[in-house]
């Protein structure tokens, strides 16, 4: 071999980490450079310099990305969203007509804020939160708290993405707050409630937790 063992391992340990999901090793035999996919597809790819496998994993993920995008793109028609596909990103609009992007890179599909969407394998739950963030269909777990409320007495406005929670009838002045369900950078991107001013106030999967915010916040001063 041309490097030093160290200089290898620390180049293929820095491969490893730009192509996930795949086990990369050297070998004393030709191809001197393997990587085999953990999906368990059983799909190897070989070379005898670490920059030619490293373009096999390029040209690789190239394809996957591809592929990937044309399955979502398909998804999210099912669902009623125009995309249009530009190399591995795909643009569609908001329900307020803003234009908004998804992108695929290294197994990932990633939203044009930066936010993690999810493995590029799990198309159909990237395309559900797709159409959330798009503002096209209302959360289930906002839905949930939206019935919840109803039955305390408050009055609900439901307009995806998001809900407006008003005092009862009778309580002077009204006081309302708009909730939407959107996922929470610093909490492995999980969904939060939040309010119009940005405020967390429970996890998506704790209704009452929610709830009980709420009636705090609208409660008489």
């Amino acid at each position: 071999m041309t490097h030093a063992p160290a200089d290898i391992e620390g180049r293929l340990a820095a491969l490893r980490t730009e192509f996930p999901g795949w086990t990369i090793t050297p070998h004393d035999t030709p191809p001197l450079y393997r990587a085999v996919r953990d999906s368990g597809e059983g799909e190897r790819l070989g070379a005898g310099t670490y920059g030619s496998l490293r373009r096999l994993l390029f040209d690789q993920d190239d394809a996957d990305s591809n592929r990937a995008m044309l399955a979502l793109k398909t998804a999210l028609e099912e669902h009623g969203v125009q995309a249009v596909q530009h190399s591995v990103s795909l643009v569609m609009k908001t329900r307020t007509g803003i234009a908004r992007t998804v992108g695929a890179y290294r197994g990932r599909f990633n939203w044009d804020s930066g936010l993690d969407l999810g493995p590029i394998g799990a198309v159909d739950e990237v395309a559900v939160k797709i159409v959330r963030l798009l503002g096209l269909e209302l959360h289930p777990q906002l839905a949930a708290l939206a019935r919840s409320m109803g039955v305390r007495g408050y009055r609900v406005d439901i307009g995806a993405p998001e809900i407006t929670v008003t005092t009862p009838q009778g309580v002077s002045p009204p006081r309302g707050v708009r909730v939407t369900c959107e996922p929470r950078a610093k909490d492995e991107d999980r969904d939060w409630f939040w309010t119009h001013m940005g405020d967390a106030l429970a996890l998506a999967t704790d209704v009452t937790g929610a709830e009980v915010a709420l009636v705090g916040l609208l409660a008489e001063k």
